[in-house]
């Protein structure tokens, strides 16, 4: 099956990708872009689908999860870690090492954490035991909710999600969820401080 073929029945992961892109341009625009294409970047092109459709699927999913948290990041946090990763390609090998093993040796859901950028990355491990839990549909206002609040309010949620027993966790979303958005570190703060 040709890659075009391939492309039109939206198999493969980037395949997928490439279908979600044309099907944001215009009518018709994405197919006239790869059409457009040099017979050498159409070639790379395939050569990258073919890569892509060759990686295990556990690896696909990675991948596609980490493209898509990449893509919610805000602009800022993105730059930061631009640098981080331009500060670590920029360490000896051996130290590159020592980082990915540590790295490597965090608690899967604490690893996933770090998808949600530098900041809420680095407070996950306090926070990730509230938000293990979240239905779909509620995730991204909680995320949204939790890149609002500045540093001391993550930490008394993150305080607060320790005290509270498992099966208490909805009610302490919910009651975070229902403050007005300027009144939420006030309001957490009172929590842990009573």
């Amino acid at each position: 099956m040709r890659w075009t073929d391939r492309f039109r029945a939206g198999f493969g992961g980037l395949a997928l990708l490439l279908a979600a892109v044309a099907a944001a341009q215009p009518a018709g625009e994405g197919a006239r872009r790869i059409a457009s294409l040099a017979p050498e970047q159409r070639e790379a092109l395939q050569r990258r689908v073919e890569a892509w459709d060759a990686l295990p699927a556990q690896m696909q999913r990675e991948r596609r999860e980490a493209w898509t948290a990449w893509q919610a990041l805000p602009e800022a946090e993105r730059a930061r870690m631009r640098a981080a990763r331009a500060a670590y390609r920029a360490l000896p090998v051996a130290e590159q090492q020592a980082l990915r093993s540590r790295f490597d040796a965090l608690d899967a859901g604490i690893r996933r954490g770090w998808l949600l950028g530098p900041v809420l990355g680095a407070d996950w491990p306090q926070l990730h035991a509230l938000f293990a839990q979240v239905a779909p549909d509620e995730r991204e206002a909680l995320l949204d909710a939790l890149r609002a609040l500045p540093a001391q309010a993550r930490a008394d949620l993150g305080v607060l999600a320790q005290r509270t027993p498992p099966q208490d966790r909805h009610r302490l979303r919910a009651a975070l969820m229902a403050q007005a958005p300027p009144q939420r570190a006030a309001w957490l703060r009172r929590r842990v401080e009573p």
